[in-house]
């Protein structure tokens, strides 16, 4: 169910890119709101400022002009190390190539976040075990990424993404590398944990997964739509 405090709010925010005598505008004057609770899609033609939107949402980047609050406080033009600590604790990033470490099994990867917050050993692998379940890996805890499926890494994504339990998820085309099929299995999981509170903003091509979102903001020319 819906909040009424916002998580994310985007007020006239612009991002501009100097490339030699050129300005590139990516992002114009957006405005964006989400409450908790909701899932909402960002949809566009590759070029529309799609990517540059969610780096500035994942506290990758600061806005050129503008502001962006992010669960009631502004982390426009935090200094790096502030940013590095909201990402830690406020977001959770959901890869369309997974971005699992190689070397670890199903438990250490989700494990990963909670370690850069310091929490401890015990701590870390029930929660870990405890999301591994949540999303069906129940028996595939020690494996390594190498040894599962398309399906089955994007569930460790996704369970990891909520180790911090962060107030924000953003996924990043999280179906586009997987088959139909595993594709609707993926973005019922993620209604699962939209139906459980979570609050997602799913940047995607796919006009599918858009049309299970509650809202869809359309961008083209670095401008959003509702």
């Amino acid at each position: 169910m819906q909040n009424q405090k916002n998580i994310v709010e985007l007020r006239n925010l612009c991002k501009h890119y100097q490339m030699g005598d050129t300005t590139v505008k990516a992002l114009q004057n957006v405005n964006m709101a989400v409450a908790g609770g909701e899932m909402v899609a960002v949809m566009g033609p590759s070029g529309s400022g799609k990517s540059t939107m969610l780096n500035l949402l994942g506290c990758l980047d600061r806005p050129t002009t503008g502001t962006y609050w992010l669960d009631g406080a502004d982390v426009s033009q935090l200094e790096d190390n502030l940013l590095s600590e909201m990402r830690c604790h406020k977001i959770g990033f959901i890869f369309q190539s997974y971005n699992l470490i190689a070397q670890l099994n199903v438990v250490e990867n989700i494990e990963v976040p909670l370690f850069y917050r310091g929490c401890s050993e015990s701590e870390s692998r029930n929660r870990a075990i405890e999301l591994a379940t949540l999303v069906g890996l129940e028996k595939r805890l020690w494996h390594q990424p190498s040894q599962l499926s398309g399906g089955e890494r994007q569930r460790v994504g996704i369970a990891r993404s909520m180790a911090n339990q962060p107030v924000l998820l953003l996924a990043d085309e999280p179906t586009g590398n997987l088959d139909s099929k595993t594709g609707r299995d993926i973005l019922k999981l993620l209604k699962k944990l939209h139906a459980g509170g979570a609050t997602l903003i799913v940047v995607t091509h796919d006009e599918k997964v858009g049309a299970e979102c509650e809202r869809i903001f359309q961008m083209a020319d670095g401008r959003l739509k509702t």
